[in-house]
């Protein structure tokens, strides 16, 4: 009796822990919604679509169904009905998606209820500029290495909605990113421990990170303008990847540069959530292309790489 309670409670935690979540669904052009998006895909595994602010494009239609097809069903929806409309949401229950909206009135507002309603016991959280956008690739590094929400702040000061959220989800330590001193001595006199990243005036990113920020806003903002970055940095080191990131990197390029995401599992060993996670995050740094392909995905390199520092 004792040991079968025991398994049904290991059950009921394990099923309580999985993502409530299958796909997540922001606005292509918002760097705020963008990031706070890719944070939680990188923690839970869940893959990330753009789209614009009031049409779902036939590219990312025939993504959606793709997912549909595969038994994905519920969709979160990270912004306001300003950055992705209701007539959007309406399409997405019209394709048989069931359909959550996580916003606020603004960027501080919707990172302090993704924190509440995505993170909602996190001892750590990433405290970023709201204001800064090139510190926004440094605090998604940081945050993903320790599965932490991000919440945004003014420079020098922390929003109510941010610091009721904190309490909410029982945060103890903070890591500043792009914020004053004033901040820091703040979180300091309210018990917080306080960790630093690079602050507000100082050098955000280094060539290799700015380059990698160029590419993100150029996959945000969907055009095939990357060709021209292309021309001029044509060839890209490893060393700009995570050791995940390269495996499947030289997995795709081993096997002629294009396969079918559904065979990185067993060739990489990584899990399907684990394999999601990293070509999503490829794929926002326009590394990756992909396209549907019957009930999965056709990736394709799209730089060319070397060993070390050319």
């Amino acid at each position: 009796m004792k040991r079968a309670l025991l398994v049904a409670l290991i059950l009921l935690v394990v099923g309580s822990i999985s993502p409530p979540y299958d796909v997540i669904l922001v606005r292509s052009d918002l760097p705020p919604d963008w990031l706070i998006a890719q944070t939680y895909s990188h923690s839970s595994g869940i893959p990330v679509v753009s789209t614009l602010p009031d049409t779902l494009e036939p590219h990312v239609e025939t993504q959606l169904s793709g997912y549909k097809e595969a038994g994905f069903q519920n969709v979160l929806i990270v912004g306001g009905e300003e950055a992705i409309s209701p007539a959007i949401q309406k399409a997405l229950d019209g394709m048989g998606f069931a359909t959550h909206r996580i916003s606020e009135a603004d960027r501080y507002g919707t990172s302090a209820r993704v924190a509440v309603e995505l993170y909602p016991s996190s001892k750590e959280v990433v405290l970023a500029s709201g204001e800064d956008f090139e510190y926004y690739l440094e605090a998604r590094r940081i945050a993903s290495q320790m599965e932490a929400p991000i919440l945004f702040a003014r420079r020098g000061e922390v929003p109510v909605s941010v610091l009721n959220a904190m309490k909410s989800i029982g945060a103890k330590e903070v890591v500043l990113v792009g914020l004053n001193s004033e901040v820091t001595e703040d979180l300091l006199a309210r018990g917080y421990a306080v960790k630093t990243g690079p602050t507000a005036g100082s050098p955000a990113l280094d060539a290799k990170y700015i380059y990698l920020l160029i590419g993100i806003i150029l996959g945000l903002l969907g055009f095939a303008s990357i060709s021209q970055i292309k021309k001029a940095r044509d060839r890209v080191s490893y060393t700009l990847l995570t050791r995940d990131e390269e495996k499947v990197v030289k997995t795709i390029i081993e096997a002629g540069g294009e396969i079918t995401q559904d065979q990185l599992p067993e060739r990489t060993g990584f899990s399907r959530p684990k394999v999601s996670r990293t070509v999503s995050d490829l794929e926002g740094r326009g590394i990756l292309s992909k396209e549907p392909d019957g009930r999965t995905q056709k990736l394709q390199v799209k730089k060319d790489f070397y060993e070390g520092n050319e």
